[in-house]
């Protein structure tokens, strides 16, 4: 069995990523209590402070609803253009072929130590920080049997 796929990581893949990332850990739920709190400071006191404590009050209950996600999109964006462009990755027997322009490289699936499945993208990681987007569009109707065949072929190798 082989899977081919180019990899086509857009700037909002790395977005809905992050920002799932943020706000299912302790920082997200910080995050909105947060927001939460300032929204409530801003019905009571909004109306009885100088300017410059309104500015503030504004600037709080924007910051992680707005200001937040404006920032790590572009922080997406700067990603996006660090990945390389054509790349093509190939799944068999020996393991995931990495091909860019002239370049090669195979890793060996006992050196892959996860994959893990989201419901936008597969990622196949290559260490224990970085790893490969195979995106929904990308992988199409394939998804589901491309990550049981790499899940079992990290297993098999596991136990070796």
């Amino acid at each position: 069995m082989e899977y081919k796929f180019k990899m086509d990581i857009k700037p909002m893949d790395f977005f809905k990523t992050t920002m799932s990332r943020t706000y299912r850990s302790m920082t997200g739920v910080v995050n909105i209590v947060f927001t939460v709190a300032m929204i409530l400071l801003a019905v009571n006191f909004l109306g009885s402070v100088n300017a410059f404590f309104a500015f503030l009050i504004i600037i709080g209950c924007i910051l992680f609803p707005i200001l937040h996600p404006l920032a790590i999109y572009g922080q997406s964006v700067k990603q996006t253009e660090g990945v390389p462009k054509g790349v093509e990755l190939t799944f068999n027997d020996k393991g995931m072929h990495i091909e860019v322009k002239d370049k090669n490289e195979t890793i060996p699936w006992k050196k892959i130590p996860k994959v893990v499945k989201q419901s936008d993208m597969v990622i196949v990681m290559s260490d224990n920080m970085h790893g490969y987007m195979l995106v929904n569009r990308v992988l199409g109707d394939k998804k589901e049997e491309f990550y049981e065949y790499v899940l079992g072929k990290i297993k098999e190798h596991k136990s070796k």
